[in-house]
């Protein structure tokens, strides 16, 4: 189910380096604290006539004076401003998208902080002063409230990351006091690991305050950062009185059985289930709880729908509703969206939250769990693992067959923007080598299997070394032909290496965050720790079956028909061409960092072509073989 799956540990990142657990030991978090955080792009906030406001802030032009800041760590303090962050880390993160965000709004900077000249730092350095400082408002007089039943509400737009002060997380903290002060109670916004780091988040949120009795005259509200890098901004302040009666669904899934829980974005008509199910994440803001709240599901363009009625949702809680599954077979290949809707028994106070509508594809041959993208990341070489986990780094996507099936082609998605980042800029660049493999997914799914080998049950096809040529950064796409691998009814992984020269020629991927995905659905190998992580989301590597070439641009500019032998090798290697090559033929050794460490020029290169690589040391090589016209790369094992 894919409440099992919604609070699976994603990309988390601490002091440089991935704190992610084996994904054999990921377990689902529990919904530790009731904020909702919704995202600005579609605000699920109380509107109209129906919201009672009973005190708001916006930092009208100046810091107010009921506003207090205190720097707590000594390294940096929340400022009043119009501009967004002047840190070095920063530069494109953009204002917060808040109403009144033109006149004015709060900023802990901690990237300025950590940035030449500033505490110490060295010009050329990145600061790892650990930033602590806190925004307290107050008093605040919300005595004229009929009720307990409140909510703090504000603008937020965060990206945290990587070290802190004293306990080894970084928290985005939020607190009251309905004592002057005296004493601080929790209001469980975001703490520590329980989101990602290194992504930039745009939300609304409301956090329910019934349980602190706050409508007295003395209330204040402390907002704390913990944490060295990025920024956190808030506007647009208020506590409004919370509604009798108001459901929002925070997330929706259409799914098919097995897999459970992977939402493909593509599938191909010949996989395509013949059952799936509706489901949502439901949250009952409102302060009474809901009734028979009915969930309804529909496949536009078709006459596909199904409901299910779920007793109880109390109030303050969210609860995981699906229906059961249903029919589809009657789908053809095409283009469809799907709508869960959330019906109240009450009089609910904003119904354009209660609903969620997404895309997917029944495709001819393309298979993907990517593809919507509206919140996106990316990953690769240098970013976010840092230098000791670039070269030979792999990503991995799950891709399950239910009819037999050839394998004719793969493709990977490239993030191709310039980036800056606490570790450095990237950018994906020609230059650097991708190697792609199709693996068994044995014991993957095996709760007896803790550790999965590099090559998870095994390597069932591995492609030569392909070089990230210019055009491809152009395209955004590197792509391999397959000579039709058959795929039987099972499941599979797709696999992509990654190697940098040394950082030199970056490759960055493409990674869909708009859906959370089961932890087996995209995976990530660590050369640091030779261990494999959970992505939690989709990365860009797409299956091509059935006569599907994605590389059929390749073709012109790809020199076919070379063959080495003996691989591996301790001395000799023989390089044939299944057709005489006239002219010069250049034969190139390059070590993993890129480095040209020999050559051969070759006249009339034909069936058999002897090279001595004796003199090299053990370890794995790139062979380049091109002429005016094409070009080849190999995988090549010295002993």
């Amino acid at each position: 189910m894919k409440k099992t799956l919604l609070f699976i540990i994603t990309l988390l990142i601490f002091s440089f380096s991935f704190s992610q657990v084996n994904i054999k030991n990921v377990q689902a978090l529990s919904n530790i604290n009731n904020t909702i955080i919704n995202d600005i792009n579609n605000p699920q906030a109380l509107g109209g006539d129906s919201v009672i406001v009973l005190w708001e802030e916006d930092f009208a032009n100046q810091i107010p004076e009921n506003v207090t800041v205190e720097n707590i760590g000594g390294y940096g303090d929340w400022i009043w401003s119009t501009e967004s962050t002047q840190g070095q880390w920063g530069t494109n993160a953009g204002l917060i998208e808040s109403p009144t965000a033109d006149n004015g709004f709060m900023i802990l900077d901690a990237d300025w902080f950590n940035t030449y000249p500033n505490n110490g730092v060295e010009d050329g350095a990145v600061g790892e002063n650990a930033v602590n400082a806190s925004l307290t408002l107050g008093p605040i007089d919300l005595s004229s409230s009929e009720t307990n039943a409140l909510v703090l509400q504000f603008y937020s737009y965060y990206r945290i990351c990587c070290f802190a002060a004293g306990n080894g997380a970084n928290d985005l903290n939020v607190y009251i006091s309905t004592d002057e002060g005296v004493t601080w109670s929790d209001l469980n916004y975001i703490e520590g690991d329980i989101y990602e780091t290194n992504v930039g988040k745009q939300t609304l949120s409301q956090i329910p305050l019934g349980g602190f009795s706050p409508n007295v005259e003395n209330v204040h509200f402390k907002f704390e950062w913990i944490g060295t890098h990025y920024f956190w901004m808030i506007d647009d302040i208020s506590v409004i009185q919370q509604p009798a009666y108001d459901l929002k669904m925070l997330s929706s899934w259409l799914t098919m059985e097995n897999p459970a829980g992977i939402e493909y974005y593509s599938i191909p008509e010949s996989q395509m289930p013949n059952e799936m199910l509706f489901g949502a994440e439901v949250y009952n803001y409102g302060y009474n709880d809901e009734f028979n709240v009915k969930l309804d599901g529909i496949i536009d363009g078709t006459n596909l729908m199904t409901d299910i009625t779920y007793d109880t949702i109390q109030s303050d809680s969210t609860r995981f509703v699906e229906t059961g599954f249903f029919d589809i077979s009657s789908l053809t290949a095409g283009t469809y969206s799907f709508t869960n809707t959330i019906e109240s028994n009450g009089d609910d106070a904003l119904i354009n939250d209660n609903s969620k509508t997404r895309e997917f594809v029944i495709s001819e041959n393309e298979y993907r769990i990517d593809g919507l993208y509206e919140t996106y990341d990316y990953m690769g070489t240098g970013w976010p693992g840092g230098d000791a986990q670039s070269d030979g780094m792999r990503f991995a996507n799950y891709f399950d067959i239910k009819e037999s099936a050839t394998l004719t082609s793969a493709r990977i998605g490239l993030f191709t923007n310039a980036f800056s980042t606490s570790l450095g800029d990237f950018q994906t660049t020609s230059g650097g080598e991708v190697i792609f493999y199709l693996c068994d997914t044995t014991g993957l799914l095996d709760p007896a299997v803790t550790t999965l080998d590099m090559d998870f049950g095994g390597v069932i096809w591995e492609s030569d070394f392909i070089m990230v040529e210019e055009w491809m950064v152009d395209e955004g796409f590197v792509s391999v032909e397959i000579p039709e691998i058959p795929l039987e009814p099972n499941a599979y992984l797709l696999v992509v290496e990654l190697y940098s020269n040394g950082l030199e020629s970056d490759i960055i991927l493409l990674d869909d965050t708009t859906v959370p995905q089961p932890w087996f659905a995209s995976m990530y190998w660590s050369t640091e720790d030779a261990t494999w992580y959970s992505n939690g989301n989709a990365m860009a590597i797409h299956m091509g079956i059935n006569g599907l070439n994605y590389a059929d641009v390749n073709e012109e500019k790809l020199l076919t028909g070379i063959e080495i032998f003996p691989n591996p090798t301790n001395s000799l290697v023989s390089i044939s061409s299944d057709e005489l090559l006239k002219g010069e033929t250049i034969v190139s050794m390059y070590n993993i960092l890129g480095e040209n460490i020999k050559n051969w020029n070759i006249n009339n290169f034909g069936f058999s072509n002897l090279i001595n690589i004796e003199d090299l040391p053990s370890g794995n090589y790139i062979l380049k073989v091109s002429n005016e016209e094409k070009t080849i790369h190999k995988k090549i094992v010295k002993e």
